[in-house]
This record gives structure tokens, C-alpha cells and sequence, in this order.
């Protein structure tokens, strides 16, 4: 949830509706930050903030320590426990630990039991902490030989310790020597190419100035199992001392977070959850840098470098609405009167001088800023929906939103559908730009910020861009319009007599030149409606591991194209995807080979639409290597491994986990 909870925004809008004509004639016309916080927080009351905090505690409970709730939890993981669901009971009794108050029986209990569950994952170090924990928790004595029995089990198991691998992240600091920032009226600020940039080589390196996690739902949502500080994964989440919300991989991103930012808003409870994401993140960037960093932004005086990058960005306000302005502004001015009971704002630096009350209106106004600038400057923090290439060789792997930042010098970079790098993040959320392809001396450097140009049409491309980032783009396949999609993209239809493409006659039909059959556009339109239908459902079943049904119901299919006497190309992205299917459902049977000549027939739709050299490719050209090395086919996996890690270096760089995995597979059949 990026914006506010639909509750809040009715509640703003209603106080909206009910201000005097003048006092929002006089808002809208303001331009300065300041006058606009000052504006909302002259009009902002005690029901506001009672209004807050009932929608926070009706929408997403307390964030309190209650050992009731950690009781119930661990008796839930009990029970998972008992069915040998480990990782389950493992979550459950994470949430358990949270919610524990400090140095409780509960605790401790929860702890005892989360090692258990731990030592059946064969994670025997966590269930070794784990049972430290415990007994530094106050474990009953009655019960201490459980933990001795548990401690003498993982310590008889537990293999010799790895080196930790070198983060690649620190090794690329920053912007290229070959990137020069230049501005112009028409593109702003932006990057372009001083030298020549090969494929895939590093452009930028940067961790984010701040981050919040995003809510995935559910008791084991992402942020019930990731660092809120760095965003590690982790079975054993060190929580916060003062709330059962926030979690973080060891004590060390515990207090470097509660130092940051964390101290001022643990009294906020779900009140930041239900101000949004964006909301959330603006507070924390402005926590971070402290009013100090703040003033010297505001004055022009000496800053943290990359605070001030921050800073400039773009915010839009003129632009985005007097509502939305309104709406940004009261929820500030909202959180401002929480934090003020939470003690003084952070400083960072000498001592910031004003009194309490006006350090407090210097850190909210930076916050407003920044949730205005963040709807146009924010940044996805993406993982892959499935790490990795052994859970399942034929499942197309997405990517997911697990953080939502900002990074001020990749925010210098403008947006192009069709751009030319390739973004990938690692430790930390800190993100890697590569070239996509070889960029000449002069050419800007851009990203994609969210419409490509194999995903959506110029025409729905631009309205979103416009929506949401305020311009009309002018990018090259923008100012291409669609010409750059072939025919068989854009229809997609053959002669199933024949084989030839059909060409459109008149308004809506298709014909075919050479044996003149005909069909007409509605009900090809009809057809591909419920073919894509027909796909969810095999997907489904497939998730059911119910194989025979789906391999039942993609045979229909073949005898309804056979019965219309029209077939899809190769490149139509539904023939992609049944294809795929296909793989999926003879991978789940284990007929490897089966698998692997299907997905080769997807390869061709996946290229149209995505690009020969693009990541998507990659990625499938990656699962081809895994069902050919299934199948123990070690010469088609020795053909088709050097250039699934070729394209995939090109975009995620050579210590990926994929790439790692790859060359794994290529030792393994050349030895």
C-alpha cells in the first residue's frame, strides 16, 4: 500500500470537502513546501489524530508486546509442529518471540521451541542460538535438559563453517567515469554516455539512502521473514525490544536501525501502516538525515552529499493536485503531532538549535517534501519469486516488490520503453545498473520506470507515464509508436491448412492469400480470450500437482484450434505461454526431455516480445539448461549453459545466484 488506507483518505477528503471556499482557493495557489505543511497542520486537530489511531488499530491491530497472542502463536506452531510442517511452526513461533514481553516464560518458551523446529530445517546454528536464547530468556529449570539434549544434537551435526563471500556491491561504488550528469529544459537533470559503454558492464553501484519494507500479507508475509533494516531473509528475527512489528536479522541492524530512526517511530505502532508505504518512507528519510542535514538543505549550506541528493529531487507539487497535496499534508501534519510525545528530533551533527517544536515542524516539512517527490522517485526494490534453479526447472520465475526506495543518483536517470540498461539489486537492497546493450559516446543513459515497450502499447504507456511521473515520454519507441511490434506480434494467426500468416481484409476479418480461407476478428478475439483462460486454469491445476488434468485440458485445446483451421504463430505470446505449460506438465511427470522440447517452442515467443539478449530470455534459456541436464542430455545442456550465463551475466553480473548455479551445472557434466 503505497498511499494512505482507504479509511484515511476518506477521512481527509471529507475534511476536504468541509473547508470555507476561501481556505482552499489560498491552498491550492501555494508553491513552497513549508506554506503547504504549514497550511494543513493550521487545520489538523486532536480528532485527527484519535482518527489515526482508531483506523490503525481497527485495520492492522496493536504493534504492543501481548502474551496471549505469542501464546496463541506458539501453540499454532505446536500444531504444525506435530503435522512436520517445520517451517510453518519455525515462522509461527518467530511471531510468538515478538510479540513476547522481554525476559517473559513466553519468550523463552517460544524460543525452546522455535530451535526444535529449526533442527528439523537442519539449520543447526540458528537452533543453536536459538537455545542460548532460551535459557538467557529464564527456560523453566524443570525443563533445561531438553535444551542440553537439543544443544549436544546440533553440535553433532553441525558441518564446518563457510567464508563469507565478498559483497560485490562495495567493489563499484557509485556512478561510472564514463556517465557525465548534464541538464537541459527538456530532460532535466540526466545521464549520458562520455565514452563508450559495453554490454553489461557496470554503470552504477548504490545502496539506498533509506528503504521500507513492503507488506506481502498474511502471518508469513515478507515482512514477517525479512531484515527490516537490510532486508536478509532469516529464520531467527531479532525483534524489536518496544514493539512486535519490527524485526531484523541480528542485534547489530536492531540498534544501527533504532539509532536511525527506529527510536521515534516504535511509539507510532500501525500508525505508519496505514499512512502508507510512501508515507513511511518519506518520515525515515528525513529521520535519517536529521534537522542539521535538513537546515543545510534548506539554506543552501554544506550537507550530507547524498541527503542532499535527496533533496533535489523533483517534487511536483504543482503538478499533483490540490487533493493529493491536501492529503499528503494532513497525514504529515498528523504523524508530526504523534511524534512530537516521542522526545526531540534526531540532530546528526552539532546540535540544532530552534527548540523542540520548531526542529519537529523542520523534520515534517523535509517529510512532505519527500512523500511528494517519492510518488515520482521511488523505487522498487525487487527479489525473484523463485530464487534460484532447482525448486522448479519450468516455472516462469517473477520478480516481486519486497522494499520500496530511494537512491538519489539513479533517480538522475531518465525513463525510455525500451531502455538500454538493466537493473538488479543485492545485499541491502542496494541496486546495480548495467548496460543492457553497447552504449555509444553521447547517448543517454536510461532506465525503464515501469511501462516497457514489450508490455503495453505507446498509447497506454504515455497515459500512465503522464499520470504518474508528469511528462509526455518521447523515447524512441514512444515516438515509433508500435512499428517496432512485427505483424505476427501484432495478430499472430496462421493457416491451419496451410500454414500461412492470415492478413486482416477490410475492418475486423483475417484471410488467407493462398487457400482463402477467412475467420472473422471477433471471434479469433473470442478464441484467444478463452485460450488465455484455459491457461490460468492448467496453471492452476498444475499448482494443485493435479498434471493429468491439465495435460487433459491443453489436449481440448489443441482440438479447438484444429476445429477453427487456424493456429497461433510462434511468436504469440499465448503460444509461448502453452508451451510452457506443456513443459510444466511433462516436467511434473518427469518426462524431461518431453519438457525441454516444449520450452525450446516457447523460446520463439519469448524473444519477440522481450528480446533475443533480454533477462527475460535469459531466464528461459536457464530453465532450458536445467531440464536438459534433468534429463541427463549432456550435450544439448553443454550447448545451451554458456549462453543462458551469458545473457544473464550481461544483466545480474557474473555472482548471481543463477549465473553461480549454471556454471555449477557445466562442472558438474564436464567432470
Amino acid at each position: 500500500m503505497d498511499l494512505p488506507c482507504f479509511p484515511w483518505q476518506d477521512h481527509v477528503a471529507r475534511k476536504w470537502a468541509g473547508l470555507e471556499p476561501e481556505f482552499k482557493e489560498r491552498f491550492k495557489s501555494l508553491l513552497e513546501i513549508e506554506d503547504i505543511f504549514e497550511s494543513a497542520l493550521s487545520v489538523t486537530t486532536e480528532d485527527d489524530v484519535e482518527c489515526l489511531r482508531r483506523i490503525s488499530t481497527e485495520g492492522h491491530g496493536h504493534t504492543r508486546k501481548d502474551a496471549e497472542e505469542a501464546s496463541s502463536c506458539r501453540e499454532n506452531g505446536n500444531a504444525d509442529f506435530k503435522s512436520g510442517k517445520y517451517t510453518d511452526a519455525a515462522l509461527h513461533y518467530s511471531q510468538g518471540i515478538c510479540l513476547s514481553p522481554r525476559s517473559s516464560e513466553q519468550l523463552s518458551l517460544c524460543y525452546a521451541n522455535r530451535s526444535a523446529a529449526l533442527y528439523h530445517l537442519r539449520r543447526y546454528q540458528d537452533a543453536l542460538d536459538d537455545v542460548s536464547e532460551a535459557e538467557k530468556s529464564g527456560y523453566p529449570p524443570a525443563l533445561a535438559h531438553k535444551l542440553e539434549k537439543r544443544r549436544a544434537q546440533c553440535l553433532a551435526r553441525l558441518p564446518p563453517s563457510e567464508a563469507a563471500r565478498a559483497d560485490l556491491d562495495e567493489r563499484h561504488p557509485g556512478m561510472s567515469p564514463k556517465v557525465t550528469v548534464g541538464f537541459s529544459p527538456e530532460k532535466g537533470r540526466h545521464a549520458v554516455a562520455s565514452e563508450a559503454i559495453a554490454a553489461g558492464e557496470v554503470i552504477l553501484s548504490e545502496r539506498p539512502y533509506g528503504l521500507v519494507l513492503v507488506a506481502s500479507g498474511g502471518v508469513f508475509g515478507s515482512e514477517r521473514r525479512r531484515c527490516h533494516a537490510c532486508l536478509k531473509a532469516t529464520w531467527r528475527p531479532v525483534p524489536c525490544d518496544g514493539c512486535s512489528y519490527a524485526r531484523y536479522c541480528d542485534a547489530r541492524c536492531r540498534d544501527a536501525a533504532w539509532e536511525e530512526h527506529h527510536r521515534w517511530e516504535c511509539p507510532l505502532g500501525a500508525c505508519l501502516t496505514s499512512t502508507g508505504v510512501l508515507a513511511h518512507l518519506a518520515l525515515r528519510v528525513a529521520l535519517k538525515a536529521g534537522t542539521v542535514n535538513i537546515r543545510a538543505a534548506v539554506t543552501g549550506g554544506p550537507a550530507d552529499t547524498a541527503y542532499a541528493g535527496v533533496f533535489r529531487l523533483l517534487h511536483h507539487a504543482d503538478q499533483q493536485g490540490a487533493s493529493m497535496c491536501y492529503l499528503c499534508a494532513v497525514t504529515v501534519a498528523t504523524l508530526h503531532t504523534e511524534l512530537g510525545e516521542t522526545g526531540a528530533p534526531p540532530a546528526r551533527g552539532q546540535t540544532d538549535g530552534g527548540g523542540k517544536d520548531a526542529a519537529w515542524r523542520l523534520l515534517a516539512g523535509a517529510a512532505l517534501r519527500h512523500l511528494l517527490q517519492l510518488r515520482c522517485n521511488a523505487q522498487a526494490v525487487t527479489v525473484l519469486q523463485q530464487p534460484g534453479l532447482s525448486d522448479d526447472p519450468v516455472q516462469s520465475i517473477e520478480e516481486r516488490r519486497l522494499a520500496t526506495a530511494v537512491f538519489p543518483t539513479l533517480s538522475l536517470l531518465n525513463h525510455s520503453c525500451r531502455p538500454n540498461t538493466s537493473l538488479s539489486f543485492g545485499a541491502g537492497g542496494a541496486v546495480t545498473l548495467r548496460a543492457a546493450r553497447s552504449i555509444r559516446p553521447g547517448q543517454e543513459v536510461a532506465h525503464c520506470y515501469g511501462p516497457h515497450s514489450s508490455r503495453m502499447v505507446a498509447e497506454e504507456r504515455r497515459r500512465l507515464l503522464q499520470e504518474q511521473y508528469f511528462f509526455q515520454c518521447r523515447c524512441e519507441a514512444c515516438e515509433d509508436g508500435d512499428q517496432e511490434r512485427s505483424p505476427d506480434r501484432q495478430f499472430g494467426f496462421l493457416c491451419g491448412r496451410c500454414d500461412r500468416s492470415l492478413s486482416l481484409s477490410g475492418k475486423d476479418d483475417h484471410l488467407c492469400t493462398s487457400c482463402g480461407g477467412a475467420w472473422s476478428g471477433g471471434e479469433l478475439s473470442q478464441m484467444l480470450r478463452d485460450v488465455g483462460c484455459d491457461l490460468d486454469e492448467a496453471a492452476c491445476l498444475l499448482e494443485r500437482d493435479e498434471p493429468g488434468e491439465a495435460e487433459a485440458l491443453l489436449l481440448r485445446l489443441q482440438t479447438r484450434w484444429r476445429r477453427a483451421g487456424v493456429t497461433l504463430a510462434s511468436t504469440h505470446e499465448l503460444r509461448g505461454r502453452t508451451e510452457d505449460t506443456w513443459a510444466r506438465a511433462h516436467a511434473h511427470k518427469g518426462d524431461w526431455s518431453r519438457a525441454a522440447q516444449h520450452l525450446e517452442h516457447s523460446g520463439a515467443a519469448v524473444a519477440a516480445r522481450f528480446g533475443a539478449d533480454s533477462l527475460e530470455m535469459g531466464r528461459q534459456v536457464a530453465k532450458l539448461a536445467q531440464l536438459h541436464f534433468n534429463a541427463g542430455s549432456r550435450t544439448s545442456a553443454l550447448t545451451v549453459i554458456p549462453e543462458a550465463r551469458r545473457i544473464l551475466s550481461l544483466h545480474c553480473g557474473a555472482l548471481c545466484p543463477e549465473v553461480q548455479e549454471l556454471q555449477a551445472m557445466e562442472d558438474c557434466l564436464r567432470h
